[in-house]
Parts: C-alpha cells; structure tokens; sequence
C-alpha cells in the first residue's frame, strides 16, 4: 500500500511539475511568435556573448504596434536568444500583425533594432546577428 501511494504521489508531483514547465507566461504557439537571433563579440569568428538582456516591446511608430507586455530574454554561452510573443487567444480567434522594436543592453551599452519588425501567430522572425561593436553608451546604463 505505501509503495503505491509513493508512485501516485510521485506521478502527480512529475504532472505537476510538467504543467509548471509547460506555463512559461506565452499562450498556445498558434497564437504567438518568436523572435530569435545572436550577438557576437567578433561578426568575422562568430564569438558569441552570453549574459546580453534582450528586450521584445512594441514599436510605438508602426502601423500595427505591439499591444502585449514586454518580454525580456537573454543570450547563452552562443551569444544566442529567442523570445516569445503572444498575439491573440484561442476564444476569440483573434489573429493579427504586431510590429516591435528589440533592444539589447549589455555592460552600460545598448543597441536597438526598430521598423521592419513585424510577426504573426505562429511564426519566427529571425534577426541579423548584431555586433558588440554596434552597441552605444546609454544614460544610467550599470552592469
């Protein structure tokens, strides 16, 4: 008897655990988009940087601006990142276009990306790799 009890507890605990995992703050991929791309210290030798924020959030100029929060990421050890966006929900069916901005912020430096940005449920935009070197001195920038 208490053997079973171990594997039923041990069962929900692994469901539990899997739906936590599972609840990352982005709704179903058909009713988001991804954002992926990398930042190198060195575009020639595609050195990666890890630690880089990486900030998804609307572009307040475009037709179509992003109306969700903004989403924060950062890059691993490859100086890779994606991001996820949610656009819509399943209730309503409600599908649309975003436009957004990226920006990156590494050591009191910071780079943005903005205009041509636009995503839809259920796809991937994939970004120029951005060099280091691209990045500027911001005010009150720390790290």
């Amino acid at each position: 008897m208490k053997r079973q009890w171990i594997l039923t507890a041990g069962l929900m605990t692994a469901l539990l655990l899997f739906a936590a995992a599972c609840d990352d703050g982005v709704d179903d991929w058909n009713s988001s988009a991804k954002i992926v791309g990398y930042v190198y210290t060195d575009m020639s030798q595609q050195r990666g940087v890890e630690g880089v924020q990486v900030i998804l959030e609307s572009d307040p100029d475009a037709d179509n601006p992003y109306e969700g929060p903004d989403r924060w990421t950062t890059t691993d050890r490859n100086g890779h990142f994606e991001g996820a966006v949610f656009l819509g929900n399943k209730e309503s069916e409600y599908v649309y276009i975003a436009d957004l901005t990226v920006g990156y912020f590494w050591h009191g430096k910071s780079f943005s990306w903005s205009g041509g940005i636009s995503v839809s449920p259920g796809s991937v935009f994939t970004l120029p790799p951005v060099d280091t070197s691209m990045f500027a001195s911001y005010a009150g920038g720390g790290q």
